[in-house]
Protein backbone atom coordinates (compact mmCIF):
# COMPACT_ATOMS: atom_id res chain seq x y z
CA UNK A 1 0.00 0.00 0.00
CA UNK A 2 1.35 3.44 -0.65
CA UNK A 3 2.48 5.88 2.20
CA UNK A 4 0.23 8.66 1.16
CA UNK A 5 -2.98 8.88 -0.41
CA UNK A 6 -4.54 11.63 -2.89
CA UNK A 7 -7.83 12.97 -2.07
CA UNK A 8 -9.17 11.68 -5.76
CA UNK A 9 -8.79 8.48 -4.66
CA UNK A 10 -10.21 8.78 -1.14
CA UNK A 11 -13.30 10.66 -2.84
CA UNK A 12 -13.33 7.49 -5.49
CA UNK A 13 -13.23 4.71 -3.26
CA UNK A 14 -15.38 5.93 -0.34
CA UNK A 15 -18.20 7.80 -1.61
CA UNK A 16 -16.83 11.35 -0.17
CA UNK A 17 -16.67 14.66 -2.17
CA UNK A 18 -14.08 17.21 -1.69
CA UNK A 19 -15.21 19.52 -0.46
CA UNK A 20 -16.49 17.28 2.66
CA UNK A 21 -12.35 16.31 3.31
CA UNK A 22 -11.88 20.11 2.95
CA UNK A 23 -14.62 20.56 5.45
CA UNK A 24 -13.02 18.12 7.91
CA UNK A 25 -9.76 19.94 7.43
CA UNK A 26 -11.33 23.23 8.32
CA UNK A 27 -12.70 22.24 11.36
CA UNK A 28 -9.42 20.54 12.38
CA UNK A 29 -10.72 16.80 12.48
CA UNK A 30 -7.75 15.86 9.75
CA UNK A 31 -4.80 16.79 8.13
CA UNK A 32 -3.18 16.61 4.98
CA UNK A 33 0.19 17.40 3.20
CA UNK A 34 -0.05 19.81 0.41
CA UNK A 35 2.08 19.12 -2.62
CA UNK A 36 2.18 21.03 -6.28
CA UNK A 37 -0.61 22.97 -7.58
CA UNK A 38 -2.86 22.61 -4.58
CA UNK A 39 -2.79 18.49 -4.41
CA UNK A 40 -3.84 17.17 -1.10
CA UNK A 41 -2.22 14.17 0.32
CA UNK A 42 -3.51 11.71 3.35
CA UNK A 43 -0.88 9.48 5.47
CA UNK A 44 -1.94 5.90 6.40
CA UNK A 45 -3.04 7.12 9.90
CA UNK A 46 -5.22 10.23 8.72
CA UNK A 47 -6.94 7.75 6.05
CA UNK A 48 -7.79 5.33 8.92
CA UNK A 49 -9.82 8.47 10.47
CA UNK A 50 -11.44 9.28 7.64
CA UNK A 51 -12.85 5.97 7.47
CA UNK A 52 -13.32 6.14 11.08
CA UNK A 53 -15.65 9.45 11.11
CA UNK A 54 -17.06 7.86 7.66
CA UNK A 55 -18.59 5.25 9.68
CA UNK A 56 -19.84 6.94 12.47
CA UNK A 57 -21.40 9.19 10.01
CA UNK A 58 -23.54 6.66 8.52
CA UNK A 59 -24.52 5.77 12.29
CA UNK A 60 -26.34 9.42 12.33
CA UNK A 61 -23.71 10.84 14.86
CA UNK A 62 -23.13 14.81 14.42
CA UNK A 63 -19.59 16.14 13.39
CA UNK A 64 -20.00 17.78 17.17
CA UNK A 65 -19.93 14.18 18.65
CA UNK A 66 -17.69 12.40 16.57
CA UNK A 67 -15.42 15.61 17.67
CA UNK A 68 -15.47 14.51 21.03
CA UNK A 69 -14.65 10.90 20.35
CA UNK A 70 -11.72 11.88 18.78
CA UNK A 71 -10.55 13.86 21.38
CA UNK A 72 -10.54 11.34 23.53
CA UNK A 73 -10.58 7.61 22.07
CA UNK A 74 -12.27 5.54 24.92
CA UNK A 75 -14.70 2.31 24.10
CA UNK A 76 -16.57 3.50 26.67
CA UNK A 77 -17.14 7.12 25.16
CA UNK A 78 -18.11 5.78 21.88
CA UNK A 79 -20.42 2.81 23.63
CA UNK A 80 -22.46 5.87 25.13
CA UNK A 81 -22.44 7.47 22.12
CA UNK A 82 -23.76 4.79 19.86
CA UNK A 83 -26.83 3.64 22.80
CA UNK A 84 -27.75 7.32 22.71
CA UNK A 85 -27.97 7.47 19.03
CA UNK A 86 -30.38 4.00 18.95
CA UNK A 87 -32.57 6.20 21.97
CA UNK A 88 -32.65 9.07 19.52
CA UNK A 89 -33.06 6.61 16.48
CA UNK A 90 -36.17 4.70 18.16
CA UNK A 91 -37.79 8.75 19.13
CA UNK A 92 -37.62 9.17 15.32
CA UNK A 93 -38.71 5.55 14.36
CA UNK A 94 -42.24 6.42 16.48
CA UNK A 95 -42.40 9.57 14.97
CA UNK A 96 -42.52 8.23 11.80
CA UNK A 97 -44.92 6.24 12.65
CA UNK A 98 -47.58 8.21 13.82
CA UNK A 99 -46.76 10.63 11.08
CA UNK A 100 -47.76 7.75 8.64
CA UNK A 101 -51.16 7.29 10.98
CA UNK A 102 -51.98 10.92 10.80
CA UNK A 103 -50.86 10.95 6.59
CA UNK A 104 -53.51 7.58 6.33
CA UNK A 105 -55.89 8.98 8.47
CA UNK A 106 -56.42 12.06 5.77
CA UNK A 107 -55.84 9.57 3.17
CA UNK A 108 -59.32 8.04 4.17
CA UNK A 109 -61.04 11.43 5.29
CA UNK A 110 -60.21 12.94 1.58
CA UNK A 111 -62.04 9.48 0.01
CA UNK A 112 -64.97 9.98 2.27
CA UNK A 113 -65.47 13.13 1.48
CA UNK A 114 -64.97 12.83 -2.14
CA UNK A 115 -68.38 13.42 -3.46
CA UNK A 116 -70.11 15.19 -0.48
CA UNK A 117 -69.59 18.15 2.20
CA UNK A 118 -70.64 15.79 5.04
CA UNK A 119 -70.32 12.49 5.67
CA UNK A 120 -71.89 10.68 8.66
CA UNK A 121 -71.30 7.04 9.92
CA UNK A 122 -71.40 5.58 12.98
CA UNK A 123 -67.30 4.13 14.88
CA UNK A 124 -66.96 2.43 17.35
CA UNK A 125 -64.15 4.48 19.49
CA UNK A 126 -61.51 3.21 21.94
CA UNK A 127 -61.03 5.17 25.07
CA UNK A 128 -58.77 8.05 23.93
CA UNK A 129 -57.06 10.45 25.88
CA UNK A 130 -57.75 14.58 24.27
CA UNK A 131 -56.61 17.99 25.24
CA UNK A 132 -59.64 19.87 26.01
CA UNK A 133 -61.00 22.89 24.47
CA UNK A 134 -64.15 24.31 25.65
CA UNK A 135 -66.20 26.93 24.27
CA UNK A 136 -66.19 30.52 26.38
CA UNK A 137 -68.36 33.49 25.81
CA UNK A 138 -65.73 36.38 27.59
CA UNK A 139 -62.76 35.10 28.32
CA UNK A 140 -62.02 38.03 30.19
CA UNK A 141 -63.89 36.43 33.26
CA UNK A 142 -61.72 33.56 33.21
CA UNK A 143 -58.32 34.72 34.67
CA UNK A 144 -57.31 31.16 33.88
CA UNK A 145 -57.17 31.60 30.11
CA UNK A 146 -54.12 33.01 30.26
CA UNK A 147 -52.42 30.40 31.28
CA UNK A 148 -54.09 28.27 29.67
CA UNK A 149 -52.48 28.81 26.35
CA UNK A 150 -48.96 27.73 27.52
CA UNK A 151 -50.23 24.03 28.64
CA UNK A 152 -47.12 22.22 30.41
CA UNK A 153 -45.45 19.92 28.80
CA UNK A 154 -47.28 19.96 25.80
CA UNK A 155 -46.67 17.19 23.00
CA UNK A 156 -47.61 17.91 19.29
CA UNK A 157 -49.14 14.58 19.11
CA UNK A 158 -51.59 14.17 21.71
CA UNK A 159 -55.00 15.23 19.91
CA UNK A 160 -56.61 19.17 20.60
CA UNK A 161 -59.87 19.22 20.15
CA UNK A 162 -62.83 21.45 20.95
CA UNK A 163 -66.36 20.03 23.25
CA UNK A 164 -69.38 22.04 23.20
CA UNK A 165 -72.10 21.19 25.64
CA UNK A 166 -74.83 19.58 23.31
CA UNK A 167 -77.69 21.44 25.15
CA UNK A 168 -75.96 24.45 24.09
CA UNK A 169 -76.75 23.68 20.02
CA UNK A 170 -79.86 26.06 19.52
CA UNK A 171 -80.81 27.88 16.83
CA UNK A 172 -79.67 31.18 18.76
CA UNK A 173 -76.15 29.80 19.80
CA UNK A 174 -74.48 30.56 16.27
CA UNK A 175 -75.90 34.07 16.09
CA UNK A 176 -72.31 35.30 17.25
CA UNK A 177 -69.02 34.68 16.51
CA UNK A 178 -67.71 31.42 18.72
CA UNK A 179 -64.34 31.98 20.09
CA UNK A 180 -63.14 28.54 21.59
CA UNK A 181 -60.19 28.40 24.71
CA UNK A 182 -58.37 25.72 25.60
CA UNK A 183 -60.56 24.09 28.65
CA UNK A 184 -59.05 25.07 31.88
CA UNK A 185 -58.65 21.08 32.96
CA UNK A 186 -56.23 20.83 30.51
CA UNK A 187 -56.91 16.83 29.37
CA UNK A 188 -59.95 14.48 29.49
CA UNK A 189 -61.01 11.22 28.27
CA UNK A 190 -63.51 10.62 25.33
CA UNK A 191 -64.83 7.15 26.78
CA UNK A 192 -65.28 3.71 24.94
CA UNK A 193 -68.35 3.00 23.08
CA UNK A 194 -70.20 4.13 19.95
CA UNK A 195 -70.22 7.69 18.70
CA UNK A 196 -71.92 9.11 15.82
CA UNK A 197 -69.02 10.84 13.30
CA UNK A 198 -69.82 13.69 10.96
CA UNK A 199 -66.86 14.70 8.56
CA UNK A 200 -67.37 17.83 7.08
CA UNK A 201 -65.54 20.26 4.76
CA UNK A 202 -67.53 22.85 6.28
CA UNK A 203 -65.07 23.82 8.83
CA UNK A 204 -65.92 26.21 12.26
CA UNK A 205 -67.73 28.51 10.51
CA UNK A 206 -70.60 26.12 9.61
CA UNK A 207 -71.20 24.10 12.69
CA UNK A 208 -74.72 24.74 12.79
CA UNK A 209 -75.27 23.55 9.75
CA UNK A 210 -73.09 20.06 10.37
CA UNK A 211 -75.15 19.68 14.25
CA UNK A 212 -78.40 19.95 12.69
CA UNK A 213 -77.64 17.07 10.01
CA UNK A 214 -76.28 14.83 12.91
CA UNK A 215 -79.40 15.55 14.77
CA UNK A 216 -81.49 14.70 11.76
CA UNK A 217 -79.59 11.54 11.91
CA UNK A 218 -80.11 10.81 15.23
CA UNK A 219 -84.09 11.84 15.30
CA UNK A 220 -84.41 9.33 12.52
CA UNK A 221 -82.32 6.36 13.70
CA UNK A 222 -84.17 6.17 16.81
CA UNK A 223 -81.15 6.89 18.86
CA UNK A 224 -80.03 8.73 21.86
CA UNK A 225 -77.31 11.44 23.10
CA UNK A 226 -75.28 10.31 25.67
CA UNK A 227 -72.12 12.97 25.53
CA UNK A 228 -71.39 16.64 24.26
CA UNK A 229 -70.34 17.34 20.73
CA UNK A 230 -66.38 17.12 20.17
CA UNK A 231 -65.15 18.70 17.00
CA UNK A 232 -61.53 17.86 15.75
CA UNK A 233 -60.13 19.84 13.23
CA UNK A 234 -58.45 17.36 11.55
CA UNK A 235 -56.57 19.25 8.43
CA UNK A 236 -56.50 21.63 5.94
CA UNK A 237 -57.22 21.88 2.27
CA UNK A 238 -57.16 24.55 -0.38
CA UNK A 239 -60.63 24.65 -2.32
CA UNK A 240 -59.76 26.18 -5.84
CA UNK A 241 -63.61 26.99 -6.34
CA UNK A 242 -63.58 28.67 -3.17
CA UNK A 243 -60.19 30.03 -3.52
CA UNK A 244 -59.42 29.67 0.12
CA UNK A 245 -58.11 27.05 2.76
CA UNK A 246 -60.95 25.32 4.16
CA UNK A 247 -61.11 23.46 7.19
CA UNK A 248 -61.50 19.28 7.47
CA UNK A 249 -63.04 18.91 10.55
CA UNK A 250 -64.43 15.50 12.68
CA UNK A 251 -67.71 15.86 14.67
CA UNK A 252 -68.23 13.23 17.16
CA UNK A 253 -70.98 12.47 19.53
CA UNK A 254 -71.64 9.36 21.88
CA UNK A 255 -75.13 7.71 20.90
CA UNK A 256 -76.72 4.83 22.10
CA UNK A 257 -79.93 2.98 20.32
CA UNK A 258 -83.62 4.68 22.30
CA UNK A 259 -85.05 1.86 24.40
CA UNK A 260 -88.64 1.68 23.86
Amino acid sequence: MKDKISIRDIVKSMNLTTRTLRYYEELGLITSIQEGRGNRLYDKDTLAKIVYLNELKNKGCSLKEIEGLLGNQCCNQKKDLLKNRIEENNKMIEFLQWQNSKIQEELTIIDKLDMVNIYLEIEKFPEQKFISFEEIHNPSLDPDVEKIWNLENYNIREEKIYRIPFNNINNNFFNYDLTLYPHKNGQFIVNEGKYLVAYSREGLNQQKIIFDKMLQYIDSNNLSIESDIFVDNKFRIFCRREKKVITITKNFVKISKKRL
